[in-house]
């Protein structure tokens, strides 16, 4: 418990925290990723607009989403506030069980064959399929957590489905092809807590990474902006819009499409002037679901760039090269 970030104030960054030269955060690119009104007359039309982006960025924001301002409040409300905890409320929570739900924990990475640390704190839990068990042990505190986590969580993945179905009408597939198994798996919700950094120069909230799920609905704190993206070789800060959700591409939709949509690399900045808190719903196929290329997209003009095989392979391989894209899609693409 005493590793945790939000137990306390930092007047110097700690030497573990302190990133090599080539891994800290540099030169920010003046660039914005798309925003898309979900709200628009023209489906078809906003249907394109997602499907650019996702190719271009493999991020954009929604505006007009359906979930109501209050539900959004309450749950960056209530995050945050369970971070201010007592340290003895939030000890009944921490664990190092990267399998147990739900979790609060610290991050630690491994850079360059050290284990270093980044500038975050996190409290994650399981939000599909609904557990009534799992669930008599979230928070009762602070006062709502489990009436309004389960209700935002809900809306996030019903917009995070919302968005797939415009994906399959403008890749011509089905309206319905990401239903069912694909994205039936389990829904996890990580409330990202970073806390001001002494010297954001020298240290990551979160290092540069891309998701290893299908798709990420995140609700970004919308008081000071921290996401950066890479795009093509230059990072992009993400201005958070109050009320907006940032939508990215995970590497089960980089498959599903055969590389028509790109898995893009992100990051967390910190900031000395305030903490800031990220809530993100990541979308899982189901653990044995088969994963591939949508034979409707495989032509032969179009032939097959990844092999098909199940989730659990590929976060055996992804959670051993956590950071490493590149060794990550190389193990599923097909060889020459």
């Amino acid at each position: 418990m005493e590793k945790l970030l939000s137990n306390g104030h930092h007047e110097s960054l700690p030497e573990s925290y302190i990133l090599p030269v080539d891994k800290r955060p540099g030169l920010i690119i003046n660039k914005a990723i798309p925003v898309i009104d979900l709200a628009a007359h023209n489906h078809e039309q906003t249907a394109m607009q997602i499907l650019e982006a996702a190719k271009e960025y493999g991020f954009f924001q929604v505006v007009n989403h359906g979930i109501e301002e209050e539900v959004i409040r309450e749950m960056l409300k209530i995050s945050k506030e369970f971070f201010q905890l007592p340290i003895e409320e939030k000890a009944v929570y921490f664990s190092e069980d990267v399998t147990k739900f739900p979790r609060l924990h610290t991050s630690t990475t491994r850079v360059n064959k050290l284990e270093k640390k980044v500038w975050r704190d996190y409290f994650k839990f399981v939000c599909h399929p609904v557990d009534p068990q799992s669930m008599d042990q979230w928070p009762q505190r602070p006062t709502g957590f489990r009436e309004i986590a389960p209700k935002y969580s809900k809306f996030a993945r019903e917009l995070g489905l919302k968005i797939l179905e415009f994906i399959a009408q403008g890749l011509k597939l089905d309206d319905n092809y990401f239903n069912g198994e694909l994205s039936d798996g389990t829904s996890i919700v990580n409330i990202n807590y970073y806390p001001q950094c002494p010297d954001p120069s020298l240290a990551l909230g979160l290092l540069s990474h891309c998701d290893p799920n299908l798709i990420t609905v995140l609700l970004p704190d919308d008081q000071v902006n921290g996401l950066q993206v890479l795009h093509h070789g230059d990072w992009i800060s993400v201005d958070p819009i109050p009320n907006a959700f940032v939508i990215n591409v995970g590497h089960q939709l980089e498959f599903i499409t055969n590389g028509i949509l790109k898995s893009v690399e992100h990051r967390a900045a910190t900031s000395s002037a305030m903490s800031r808190i990220s809530i993100a719903t990541f979308i899982y196929p189901s653990s044995e679901c088969v994963i591939g290329p949508a034979k409707q997209l495989i032509d032969e003009n179009n032939g097959p760039i990844f092999r098909e095989f199940k989730l659990k392979e590929f976060l055996s391989i992804y959670n051993g090269h956590i950071g490493d894209t590149a060794n990550i899609m190389d193990a599923f693409k097909i060889k020459a």
